[in-house]
């Protein structure tokens, strides 16, 4: 966290590559491990929360390695990492054309 006049800046870290920035220019996944994960690009929904930036390379590196069981394992997605991977791709796919 850090303080921008009487406001504090809550920082997230982006699963992909590492870079750290404000949470609002990151795109969330929101879910528990175990139970599901969907994506939450508002940040609004509740459980925890997986960041990622907005970039190209993190989103799609992102769906590829949770496409994999060993990706999947990784975030406790079980066979659920397939369908969250599609989801991811569709909602990047989305946000390119506008």
């Amino acid at each position: 966290m850090k303080r921008r006049g009487d406001r504090i800046r809550m920082e997230r870290t982006c699963v992909q590559c590492g870079s750290a920035a404000e949470k609002a220019s990151f795109f969330r996944l929101a879910g528990r491990p175990e139970t599901g994960w969907e994506p939450d690009p508002e940040g609004r929904k509740p459980g925890r929360g997986i960041y990622l930036c907005r970039a190209a390379e993190c989103v799609e590196g992102f769906a590829k390695r949770i496409r994999t069981p060993k990706g999947a394992t990784r975030w406790k997605m079980g066979a659920n990492g397939p369908a969250l991977a599609d989801k991811v791709a569709a909602w990047w796919a989305a946000q390119a054309r506008k």
